[in-house]
C-alpha cells in the first residue's frame, strides 16, 4: 500500500510540473556576425512613439516611421490646423497648435501589399521627448572629420537603409564644426598636438565670430541652413553641439558670453537639438565659485535652457557634464530633456553593461517621460581613436553577442536611443542590429518604464520592463565572457500566471505558450529578449 501511494505521489508531481521544464531549453545562441532580425515584410507597419510632445506655436517636422514596400501613401485623420501632410513621404510639417492639450490622430499607410492604421497623440504643452530621442551622432565615427557631406550622407542612409522607418530621427553634429582662433591653434598643448598631429586644419583656423559676434563655421560647413533644409526635407531632424566655455573639448569656439546669440543662430539655421558639453566650462564654473561659493551647478546651465525654449522651434537640450553634482536631481527643473550620467563611453566601450546597470538600479526613478538619464551613445562598428583623432576608424572591441547586449540594454533602460559610428563604413550587420522595429518600439513605449533588475548573480542578469499594454519585456543576459549558460526564469518574477505567450523579439519568432517560466541557452556574453503576455 505504501509503495502504491509513493507511485501516485510521484505521478502527481510529474503532471503538476510546468511543461516548460520538460521541454528542451530554447536555443538563443548567436553566431558570429549573425543578423537575427528577418527583413521587414512588405505590408506597411507603422513604428515609433504613439505620443509626441511639442510646445505651442513651434515649427514642427515629423516623419511617420513606417516599414513596407514603397511607393506608399499616407493619410492622417484628425490632423490639427497648422500642420500639413506630405502624403507620398509621410512627413508632417507646419506649426504646432497654440492651444495646449492632447491632439489625437490616426496615421494610415497604404501600399500595394495592404493598409495599416495606428493611433498617435500630439501632446502640446511644456514637455518634449515623451519618449527617448532616437538618432545618430557624429563623434565616435568622425571626430575632426565631420562635414556637411557626412551629415547629408547620414540622412541618406537613415532613409535608404530603413533606419528612419523604425524611428531614428536626429542627425547630429558633435564637436569640430566651428573654427579655432589663430591664437588658440598656436597655443595648443603638447598633448593636444599629439591627438591631432597630422590633421589638415585648412579651413579651421580663423576668426571664430564675425563683427556682430555671430559664430562662424569652418570651411567644411559652407551653408548650415541648406544642410538642415536637406535633412528636414527627408522628415528628419538636425542636431548641433557647443560648450558653455570659451572652447569646446577640441579647443574650437565655445558659447561663452554668446549663449543667447548662439541659441538664436542655431534656431535660425534650423537645428532641433543641442548637445551642450562642459569642456572648458569647468574652468569658468570654478572661477564663478571662487567668487560665489554657493553658486549652484544648475544656475550655470539655466541660461541656455531658457534661450532654447524661447526659440521659434523646439530644440532638445542634451546636457553633457558627465553626471557631476547629480544632474538627474535638478536638470528636469530647468526643462532639460536628457543629461549624461558619466563620461564618454567610447573611451571604455566595454563598460556598457556597468553603465546600463546603474541606470536600471540607483538612477531608474529619475527617468520618466520628458526627462531621461543618458549613459552616452551606442558606439557600434567603426570608431575613431579618441587618443589620436587623425587615426582611421577601426572596429570596436566588442563581439557580436556584446553588440546585441548593448542595443538590448539601451532599449530596456529607456536611454536616448542614439548610436555613433563611421557612416562611410556602416555594414549590413550594424544596419540589421539597429533596424529591428520591436527593439526600437520597446524603447519608445509611452509608459517610459525603466527595466528593473530582478536577478544579478552567477553571471546571470535578468531584467523586466513593463509596457503600456500590460505585457512585459524580459531580458536575459549571460555575462560570462567564456562559457555558454542555460538560464531559467519563473513567471513569478513579474507576478505572472502559470501560462504566458512568449515572442522572441530579436528573431521575430513566436515561441507559443510556456507554462511556469522559460529556459534559454545563451552564448557567452549572450542575450535573449522576449515579449511575454498572458
Amino acid at each position: 500500500m505504501r509503495i502504491n501511494q509513493s507511485i501516485m505521489i510521484v505521478l502527481a508531481l510529474t503532471f503538476l510540473t510546468p511543461l516548460v521544464w520538460a521541454q528542451d531549453p530554447y536555443d538563443a545562441r548567436i553566431g558570429e556576425a549573425e543578423i537575427l532580425t528577418p527583413s521587414p515584410v512588405q505590408t506597411p507597419r507603422i513604428n515609433g512613439p504613439k505620443v509626441y510632445g511639442a510646445r505651442p506655436g513651434k515649427t514642427f517636422v515629423y516623419r511617420i516611421p513606417c516599414q513596407g514596400q514603397r511607393p506608399m501613401m499616407f493619410a492622417v485623420q484628425g490632423l490639427p490646423s497648422g500642420l500639413k501632410l506630405d502624403a507620398e513621404q509621410g512627413i508632417l510639417t507646419g506649426t504646432v497648435p497654440q492651444k495646449r492639450g492632447d491632439y489625437p490622430m490616426t496615421f494610415t499607410a497604404m501600399n500595394a501589399q495592404g493598409t495599416v492604421s495606428r493611433d498617435f497623440k500630439l501632446v502640446v504643452g511644456d514637455k518634449l521627448c515623451l519618449t527617448p530621442p532616437m538618432g545618430w551622432n557624429s563623434w565616435g565615427g568622425h571626430m575632426f572629420h565631420i562635414s556637411d557631406a557626412v551629415m547629408r550622407l547620414c540622412a541618406d542612409i537613415m532613409v535608404e537603409r530603413g533606419l528612419a522607418d523604425v524611428g531614428f530621427q536626429y542627425v547630429s553634429i558633435d564637436d569640430c564644426w566651428m573654427r579655432v582662433s589663430p591664437e588658440m591653434y598656436a597655443s595648443y598643448s603638447a598633448g593636444r598636438k599629439r591627438k591631432s598631429a597630422g590633421f589638415d586644419f585648412s579651413g579651421f583656423v580663423g576668426a571664430e565670430r564675425d563683427d556682430q559676434g555671430s559664430i562662424l563655421c569652418n570651411a567644411h560647413f559652407p551653408d548650415m541652413k541648406a544642410m538642415t533644409d536637406y535633412i528636414h526635407a527627408k522628415g528628419l531632424k538636425a542636431g548641433i553641439y557647443s560648450s558653455p566655455g570659451k572652447q569646446t573639448c577640441q579647443q574650437l569656439a565655445g558659447s561663452f558670453d554668446h549663449q543667447k546669440q548662439d541659441a538664436d543662430q542655431y534656431a535660425k539655421w534650423g537645428f532641433d537639438l543641442l548637445k551642450y558639453d562642459l569642456c572648458s566650462g569647468s574652468k569658468e564654473l570654478k572661477a564663478i565659485r571662487e567668487i560665489m561659493p554657493a553658486y549652484r551647478q544648475s544656475e550655470y546651465w539655466k541660461p541656455m535652457a531658457d534661450y532654447l525654449r524661447q526659440q521659434n522651434r523646439d530644440m532638445v537640450f542634451n546636457l553633457c557634464q558627465y553626471g557631476r553634482e547629480e544632474p538627474w536631481t535638478w536638470a528636469p527643473g530647468l526643462g532639460i530633456q536628457t543629461w549624461r550620467t558619466g563620461g564618454d563611453l567610447n573611451h571604455h566601450v566595454d563598460t556598457y553593461f556597468k553603465q546600463a546597470l546603474r541606470l536600471a538600479t540607483e538612477l531608474r526613478d529619475f527617468s520618466k517621460p520628458g526627462q531621461w538619464n543618458d549613459p552616452d551613445f551606442m558606439y557600434l562598428h567603426y570608431l575613431r581613436d579618441h587618443t589620436k583623432n587623425i587615426n582611421p576608424s577601426k572596429e570596436i572591441p566588442l563581439n557580436t553577442n556584446q553588440r546585441y547586449q548593448y542595443v538590448t540594454l539601451w532599449s530596456m533602460i529607456e536611454a536616448p536611443f542614439f548610436f555613433s559610428c563611421d557612416m562611410h563604413k556602416v555594414d549590413d550587420f550594424t544596419i540589421g542590429l539597429l533596424s529591428n522595429a520591436d527593439v526600437a518600439n520597446i524603447n519608445q513605449d509611452e509608459l517610459g518604464h525603466v527595466a528593473q533588475v530582478m536577478r544579478n548573480q552567477d553571471n546571470q542578469v535578468v531584467m523586466v520592463k513593463n509596457l503600456v499594454d500590460g505585457s512585459h519585456i524580459l531580458g536575459i543576459f549571460n555575462t560570462d565572457p567564456e562559457h555558454e549558460a542555460v538560464i531559467q526564469v519563473d513567471w513569478d518574477i513579474f507576478d505572472g500566471c502559470c501560462e504566458q505567450t512568449v515572442f522572441d523579439v530579436w528573431r521575430q519568432k513566436d515561441l507559443g505558450v510556456h507554462k511556469g517560466g522559460l529556459t534559454v541557452t545563451l552564448s557567452s556574453n549572450g542575450v535573449g529578449l522576449f515579449r511575454v503576455t498572458e
